[in-house]
């Protein structure tokens, strides 16, 4: 059996057999001497409380678990390659009517290809110095990050840091609702949904159905308002 490192690029498409009975989430913790060298499917059950966990400094809210459906390819040379994708979605607040926006983490991060090898093959390249006759022209040794592996300790490999950040890297800046570029966000005076206020189809209002405040900021301008009253009581420069 060849020990050549097999290229991600090179690897079949994961087969679209029957996908395999989904397993607890401590199946991620993959233990490599109990895995013959090949391919093993693995599927693995992602809780609502541990997703909820995992978004839990963020506004997201997981009302539901999810899946994670992964390709394990096991070398020779110890090398692990995974392959796979994500089924789950959450919701984040859209960010005009605060109302929940799904986000397909699937959809979000694509396909997973991620390799592991022994942590010490990766500090052997990454502490080879610079050939350079000066310091100058030393070239600096590499950060694990710059790598396109990721090293592991032992015989084990974790795979739910990985999940977790996927999960994490799915999270958008900004996202609308089921409405898209149609929703009409809330009122700034009173907070009124605009959405509620406004038939569907109608063309965006110019004062609020509820406060009848303009929209467009306009009544606003010689108002006392919040913003202003602060402002107002920032000190002045002294001549």
């Amino acid at each position: 059996m060849s020990s050549r490192k097999q290229d991600p690029r090179e690897a079949e498409p994961i087969s679209d057999a029957a996908e395999p009975t989904l397993r607890p989430l401590e199946a991620l913790k993959v233990e490599l001497d109990e895995l013959e060298e090949g391919v093993h499917p693995l599927a693995v059950e992602l809780p609502q409380p541990w997703v909820a966990e995992i978004l839990s400094e963020t506004d997201a809210i997981a009302r539901s678990g999810g899946a994670v459906r992964l390709e394990l390819t096991l070398q020779t040379d110890r090398t692990l390659l995974v392959r796979g994708h994500i089924e789950l979605v959450y919701g984040v607040p859209c960010a005009r009517c605060l109302e929940p926006a799904e986000v397909d983490v699937g959809a979000e991060t694509d396909e997973l290809c991620v390799t592991f090898v022994p942590a010490e093959r990766l500090r052997v390249w990454a502490d080879v110095p610079g050939g350079g006759e000066s310091a100058d022209d030393e070239i600096e040794p590499l950060e694990a990050g710059e790598l396109d592996e990721i090293g592991y300790h032992g015989s084990t490999v974790d795979l739910r840091k990985l999940i977790s950040e996927q999960i994490l890297l799915a999270y958008p800046m900004r996202i609308l609702c089921s409405r898209g570029e149609a929703c009409l966000g809330l009122c700034m005076r009173c907070g009124a949904d605009l959405n509620k206020s406004v038939p569907e189809g109608a063309p965006p209002p110019e004062r609020c159905p509820n406060c009848n405040v303009r929209l467009d900021g306009a009544d606003d301008e010689g108002a006392e308002t919040p913003w202003k009253r602060a402002l107002s009581k920032l000190d002045t420069p002294k001549d």
